[in-house]
């Protein structure tokens, strides 16, 4: 596993900074105008440009190699970031989330191509737990600087380029032939559609659900807790951690019971901590563990949705299938933050019974589906596999993908 070191050690650094930077956003928009609309907006074109940047990074790395490609991408969001901290102005700071995105994705292809080419089928999902834990673990430490630092001055920009140059270090210090992205196979996604709504659907209302806790829960938790950043930042970073602690339990389960059963109760276990949260008193301990299990709950209903479709898939379209899914989830991580900005902007208590409304829909269509579609055989379904939500090119580090281990399985329903 040495050879994974670079990569991984790169965007290690690389997502503190990134964690750091996705709470800090929302809460400097908060203290300067404390204008939820815009804080979503905000949101919204950065998942934009990490979409578009997705579908267009793959040519600059075959191009000229996963290092210096590495390289650019991260002076380009190095630069970008730090430009933040030279204007106030909100059409620029929209044009430089946007291009914010799009270095992040570029990012993302560099790290997720160079690990799918260096790993094999023996050890790719071992990779993929290595590659979660570093991007997850090192984004719920990130959430600890904003308690350290005051977030209305330049301090936390700076510190943010310095990791991000930091980073660079690792990858660029490492001497590694530059591997082949590989060819995907063509599922359009009309067919996807046809083959497994459900998976579309659940995958879009996961977007919906993340893109509105990543730019407007840091927003409705300083609300609570009297603007008080220490506070924000744990409270963040215990979310985070129920995120990535409780995909296993819930993927084991999903292995044994009908994953769609697992998709109503994950759905309604999100909407019984919403309805927790809004009774619980301000500052109360019992926020951290409300918090954990709402991680846990808005965390995995996409890795759910997405092993319900693959359920559904030949084994030689699961590569093209998971980027479909995750190209459903894009479109609802877009429309996500906007959505969350309104409900908070007019309704009390809006950014919750934001999620209680989508998580209940959700639930709601999977209920109705169970009558009309019969539950997938045991034998038949694919095992499930906590895909991160980032670009196309990690559809095929997912084991899933490996047609070689998947002969045995037959045509689904």
């Amino acid at each position: 596993m040495t050879r994974f070191v670079a990569p991984l050690s790169g965007m290690f650094i690389f997502a503190l900074a990134s964690g750091y930077l996705m709470t800090l956003i929302p809460l400097r928009i908060n203290a300067t105008d404390g204008n939820d609309f815009m804080a979503g907006l905000m949101g919204t074109v950065y998942y934009l440009g990490l979409l578009a940047g997705s579908y267009r990074s793959e040519n600059i790395v075959s191009r000229v190699g996963h290092i210096r490609s590495f390289s650019c991408f991260m002076a380009l969001l190095c630069a970008s970031v730090l430009s933040l901290a030279l204007s106030e102005n909100t059409s620029v700071w929209l044009l430089l989330r946007f291009i914010n995105g799009m270095a992040v994705a570029g990012i993302f292809v560099v790290v997720e191509s160079w690990l799918l080419c260096e790993s094999d089928s023996s050890n790719r999902g071992r990779v993929l737990s290595f590659y979660m834990v570093s991007l997850y673990g090192a984004n719920a430490i990130g959430q600890l600087f904003v308690g350290f630092l005051d977030s209305s001055s330049l301090t936390p920009f700076i510190l943010i380029g310095i990791l991000l140059s930091v980073s660079i270090f690792p990858p660029a210090m490492t001497r590694i032939p530059t591997p082949e992205i590989q060819e995907a196979s063509s599922l359009g996604f009309r067919k996807l559609y046809e083959l497994t709504p459900s998976g579309v659907l659940g995958c879009f209302a996961g977007g919906l659900v993340l893109g509105g806790l990543y730019s407007m829960l840091p927003i409705y938790l300083a609300d609570q807790s009297g603007s008080d950043d220490h506070t924000v930042a744990l409270f963040l970073a215990v979310t985070m951690i129920g995120g990535m602690a409780l995909q296993f339990p819930v993927g084991y389960l999903s292995d044994i019971i009908d994953r769609r059963k697992m998709l109503i109760a994950v759905a309604l276990a999100g909407c019984v901590v919403c309805f927790g949260l809004i009774l619980t008193p301000e500052n109360s301990w019992l926020n951290f563990p409300l918090l954990f299990l709402f991680g846990g709950a808005t965390f995995t209903l996409y890795p759910l949705a997405i092993s319900h479709g693959c359920d559904h898939m030949h084994p030689d379209d699961i590569v093209a299938g998971t980027q479909g899914l995750l190209l459903a989830y894009s479109f609802g991580a877009c429309i996500g933050p906007v959505m969350a900005s309104l409900f908070m902007g007019h309704i009390p208590e809006g950014l919750m019974l934001y999620f209680i409304a989508i998580m209940s829909i959700t639930g709601i269509f999977f209920l109705i589906r169970m009558a009309y579609r019969p539950a997938i055989y045991s034998s038949d379904e694919q095992p499930f596999v906590p895909v991160p939500r980032t670009t196309p090119i990690v559809a095929q580090i997912d084991p899933r993908s490996e047609a070689e281990e998947l002969l045995d399985a037959e045509e689904p329903i």
